[in-house]
Order: C-alpha cells, then structure tokens, then sequence
C-alpha cells in the first residue's frame, strides 16, 4: 500500500467514512503498533479528548464506537499528525528502540562560493542565501559580501557541502535552493548570452525569470533541461543510479547527453534518466519531491539504500552495510530538523534493520 493510500484511509476512518473493513485495517496497524513499542502508548485521558474526538467521530446509526475504539482513533490523528507513520514492505514487526552512544546534528545553511581567480569565500551559516546584483554579491539581507571586479562574465561556483544547504539568487532574478552535496556553476551576468546556461552537480531546485528569447539551460553530467520560465527540481548526484527532474509548474524540456529527442514534461510529472540513457516519465506528487526544500524527509516506498543516501548526505555521515539484508522499503515522513539518532531510531521501529552510530559512521545491521 503506498503512503497517499495509508493517509487516505487513515483520514476515512477519521472521518468516519471507513467501511468496516477498512476500519478493522487501521485498527490492525494501531494494536500492531502499541504490541510492539517498547515503551507503551499511554492510556488516553478520556474526559480530557472526548469533546475533540467526538467533533471529528460523529456516531453512525448501527455502529457503536466504544471508548477504546475513541482512544486508537486519537492515537491514529496523532501519529498521522506527526508524520511519523512507519511500515516495511518486508517485515513489519517493530524493533526494540535503540540507544546510541553518540548523536549528530542535522544540517545547515553552508556553503562555499568560488571566484574564477580561484578565491574562495565560506557563507555565514547566520544567513539562508546569497545574491548577485550588478558586480557585487551580497546574502538575502541585503548585506555586502565582496566585490566582482572582472569586466566580463566570469564563471562563480556554489557548493553546498554534505549536511549543508543554500539559496542563491542568479543574476537574472532565477532563484536556486541546493540541497547537501550540491554544486551550481553560473555566469556573473547573462548579458550578451543568446541562452542562459548553467552547470548543476546534485541537487536543486529552480525559480527561473521568464525570457522567451533567452532560454534557461541547466546542465548536468547525464542530461540538459531546457526551460523558458518555470519551477522544477533536478536531482542528479553522481552516486545515483537515475537522473530525476519534477516539474511544479510550466513546461520543461529533458534531453539525454546521448539523445536526439528531447521529452516534455507538464506539472506533477517526473522523469527519470537511467544509466543506459532512457528517459521514463510517471506523474507524482511534488509536494513529497520537494519535501527536503521544505525541510521535510518523505519516504515513499523508498528503499533503504536510497534512504541512507538521503540520511549520508544531510548529516555528513558514511554508511556501513555490516550485513546483507532483504529488499525493504520505508514509507513516512519527519523534519530534517531532527537528530540522526531521532531519524534513524523511526527507521528501526519499521522492523528488519537496526543503525550504530560510531563517530560519522552509520553500520547498518540486521
């Protein structure tokens, strides 16, 4: 089953819209859920949730809802509200919880900016973003940072490194937000250019300034993306197996280095370029692809590889796969705010894996 699905019959039962069946599924998840956790969900203060829950569970005609049934319907709300909803595809019975004798922070805004004389200015972490107006580049508040004294366009890089994330306003007002492990190349100026051309390693997401007659090109290792104005999301790391580009809104155009024909994509469609060069397109939702820019991990079947990807490269830690394990997919959500321990420690309770941490090494375990 995947998330949306999970979320809608959750709020079914809520809603009191559930068939029988499908309540006796939700309920299924919940009693599995309390069985297993070591630490058990406390018994619900009644008196305090009747008026709350009863607004949202209006009795039905031949269909009792008991006190018990009231307290797994809050216990639900709540762990829908949290986001904290976890299943294995493969085994879904919960680990005990683990204890960790080290923890690492989550990311932050980092990032390095590269002159092309070779200078390099290290971002404040105080500040989210940083601009290019005329010859001077300046953070999102507005405040100096250094002069660009070259008469022509030179080439500035922006890298984010693992566990870091920024903003960066381009000099025709497109705005960029790259993720951990992320380099953007840029112009300092667009002038006199017939396309707008820039050079993406990792991942980021785009706000282009629409410009009929100047087209905005991004570049990556596996393929170019083509766009007049629009708001889409390319991830192409180089220790991923596939090259993924969302479109939000407008119209983009995805061609492979090795391609002749480019593809369209519409909003709310994804393609994905594989390592043999095909591009397949599926309609997803963006709001869960562009959940890291809105400081959010979502797992939707994802499997644990790629999980751990994401986990390496937010928290700058190297994973270690100390066991084989069986084919397994997460499905959930939680800040990006939270510890590694916190993150990790939700991964387990989906049963079938246990995480270490040792200095900046995560060992992944049956």
């Amino acid at each position: 089953m995947g998330y949306n699905k999970a979320n809608n019959l959750i709020e079914k039962y809520l809603g009191k819209k559930a068939t029988l069946k499908e309540e006796e599924t939700v309920e299924s998840w919940y009693i599995n859920y309390a069985r297993n956790k070591e630490d058990k969900l406390p018994e619900p203060d009644y008196e305090a949730v009747e008026a709350e829950v009863w607004s949202i569970l209006e009795p039905k005609p031949k269909r009792s809802w008991s006190w018990q049934r009231i307290g797994i319907a809050a216990s639900v709300a709540l762990m829908l509200s949290l986001g904290i909803y976890f299943y294995n595809s493969s085994d879904r019975k919960m680990a005990s919880k683990a204890k960790y004798a080290t923890d690492i922070v989550p990311g932050r805004n980092r990032a390095i900016i590269r002159l092309a004389n070779g200078k390099q200015i290290y971002l404040s972490d105080l500040k989210s973003g940083v601009s290019i107006k005329g010859k001077q580049l300046v953070y999102d508040d507005g405040s100096n940072i250094e002069a660009i004294h070259a008469k022509d366009a030179e080439v500035l890089t922006i890298s984010t490194p693992r566990g870091g994330q920024y903003n960066v306003e381009l000099p025709d007002g497109t705005l960029v937000t790259l993720n951990a492990a992320s380099t953007l190349k840029f112009p300092s100026t667009f002038l006199g250019a017939l396309n707008r051309v820039v050079e993406l390693d990792g991942e980021g997401y785009f706000k282009v300034v629409k410009n009929k007659d100047h087209p905005f090109i991004v570049n990556t290792t596996k393929q170019d993306v083509k766009v007049l104005g629009t708001h889409f999301n390319i991830s192409a790391y180089a220790d991923d197996p596939t090259t993924l580009t969302t479109l939000e809104e407008g119209l983009v155009e995805v061609r492979s280095k090795n391609g002749s024909k480019g593809t369209l994509l519409k909003p709310n469609q994804q393609s994905i370029l594989t390592a043999s060069n095909r591009i397949t397109v599926k309609e997803v939702n963006v709001t869960d692809e562009l959940a890291w820019k809105n400081g959010l991990f979502i797992f939707n079947e994802e499997n644990l590889e790629s999980t751990m990807r994401k986990i390496s490269r937010w928290y700058d830690v190297e994973i270690y796969y100390q066991d084989k394990l069986p084919p397994m997919s997460f499905l959930g959500s939680i800040s990006r705010s939270k510890s590694l321990s916190t993150v990790i420690n939700l991964l387990e309770k989906s049963g079938g894996v246990h995480f270490k941490i040792e200095g900046r090494r995560v060992i992944v375990m049956k």
